[in-house]
């Protein structure tokens, strides 16, 4: 098992990874449509977990039960398919920053669901740190205006399933806690994106997604911005907050992607000119507090009966 503080270290790359796609996400949203971006999204971080999956199964020959492989496949249902479905359509209806900023309360549904499937507790500190945290992201995506939040009906039905995008990311999180301490992180992580990728292909076939698609309308830096969210957005992120599961609880480490909005506001900064306001920056300043506040004592697992 890695140290504490390596862990958090891992949390906080994971974070940026996952920042990192909202800019990118939104530069590529005018060349294809939100369901076949997803798809392309996880195939290619199926495609790039392939390799340390099959080391691992070599190495370790430990190869999950047909139990553990219908937990795999609720898990990629939750936090592959249903996710990005949710997340998507969301954006679509309501605004991206609308999306930054209700996807990531998955700690708050985090520590609701936690206690009651898998029995861990939380205390008032993390308690704290969860409402300080919500309060800050939500200073730093709309710099303190609630209207931005509230305008018009499909914004509402976007919000609501942004909403349930959150509480299916929290599901998959809470549902990969065990097997990931049994599996170690690359096993549950790649069998949860291949059953979710295998869905979101269903779907896009279904849909008719593919049709009129062509390569050749994507210039270089399209093909590398969809390779890097693949890979680094998609599968590096991935594998490295499950494996911060395997030594943290899952509100510990689920309530680092308070930073999520943080991370992407400031590459959003550096590549593609956005200048925030003073506000931004106090809610950044909030939430890396909130994320201090919620680490400062671990969480347990309560004996069962």
């Amino acid at each position: 098992m890695i140290g504490k503080s390596r862990t958090y270290t891992i949390l906080i790359i994971a974070m940026i990874a996952w920042g990192s796609v909202y800019p990118a996400s939104k530069y590529l949203m005018a060349e294809i449509s939100p369901f076949f971006a997803a798809f392309l999204r996880y195939g290619i971080g199926i495609i790039a977990l392939t390799p340390f999956f099959l080391v691992e199964i070599q190495k370790n020959n430990n190869h999950p039960d047909s139990k553990s492989i219908l937990v795999f496949l609720i898990a990629g249902i939750c936090g592959v398919a249903v996710f990005a479905y949710f997340l998507f359509t969301g954006v679509s209806l309501s605004t991206a920053s609308n999306g930054s900023v209700i996807i990531n309360t998955q700690p708050v549904f985090t520590a609701i669901l936690a206690p009651l499937l898998v029995r861990e507790h939380i205390g008032k500190i993390q308690i704290a740190g969860i409402i300080t945290g919500f309060a800050g992201m939500f200073l730093v995506v709309t710099g303190g205006d609630i209207h931005s939040l509230l305008a018009g009906n499909n914004i509402i039905k976007g919000n609501v399933l942004l909403l349930a995008g959150a509480v299916s990311m929290s599901l998959y999180g809470i549902i990969l806690k065990k097997p990931i301490i049994r599996y170690g992180s690359i096993i549950p992580t790649w069998y949860s994106m291949m059953f979710g990728t295998i869905l979101l292909t269903v779907f896009n076939i279904a849909t008719g997604s593919f049709s009129g698609f062509s390569v050749e309308n994507f210039s270089m830096f399209d093909i590398t911005l969809v390779i890097y969210l693949g890979t680094v957005g998609t599968a590096f992120a991935y594998l490295l907050f499950n494996l911060s599961l395997k030594s943290v609880d899952v509100i510990i480490a689920t309530a680092f992607k308070f930073l999520i909005p943080v991370s992407g506001i400031l590459l959003s900064v550096l590549f593609i000119g956005e200048r925030p306001g003073i506000s931004v920056y106090a809610g950044v300043i909030i939430v890396i507090f909130s994320v201090f506040l919620i680490q400062r004592k671990e969480v347990f697992f309560r004996s069962g009966k």
